[in-house]
């Protein structure tokens, strides 16, 4: 694994920022336990319980050290078109957030079937150089993963979300008989 750097040498404090590839999606990170409520059955709010599917770390990795990180972070959500800082820093997992925010509940009274509650974060992944001192041979490469947010969908089994979609993939893992 190449060198983690936090903190800026004095060549690359102000080094200009190019970046490469930026993707961002949503990834599911839990699911809740399968629900079944009957017809008929007066079940009201259930607490959903995460199931943990995938952790997302917050994490910069580069060919040399001094990279900025905070220079970077920002560099990357002014790219992205945000105002103020968004993005978890290095280290952040989604595994705190879960532990910290759990899943809710959700108020199934006069619902009846099989539901699931997936989890999931804004991730973006993205590639940089770091032009330290001018030259080719002085330029540092890296990338960083990171994350923000998250979202929340509840889906009744039977009804199958559209490929693509984030949360079919809780969908596919969690209802009964269903397909990818």
């Amino acid at each position: 694994m190449a060198p983690r750097a936090s903190s800026a040498s004095p060549s690359c404090s102000k080094a200009s920022i190019r970046w490469g590839k930026v993707t961002v999606g949503t990834k599911l990170i839990a699911v809740s336990q399968l629900v079944t409520v009957e017809d008929g059955q007066d079940v009201g709010w259930v607490k959903l319980s995460p199931r943990h599917v995938r952790t997302v770390t917050s994490r910069i990795e580069a060919s040399g050290g001094g990279v900025p990180t905070r220079r970077v972070f920002a560099s990357l959500e002014k790219r992205l078109g945000y105002d103020s800082p968004t993005f978890r820093r290095p280290g952040k997992s989604t595994s705190a957030r879960l532990e910290k925010d759990g899943l809710g509940s959700a108020d199934f009274l006069g619902h009846a079937g099989r539901f699931v509650m997936a989890a999931g974060v804004r991730v973006v992944e993205a590639s940089f150089a770091l032009d330290c001192s001018g030259s080719a041979d002085s330029s540092v490469y890296g990338s960083l993963v990171t994350w923000d947010g998250s979202g929340g969908a509840l889906m009744k089994c039977g009804i199958v979300p559209e490929k693509g979609k984030w949360f079919r993939e809780a969908y596919d893992l969690v209802c009964p008989g269903s397909r990818s």
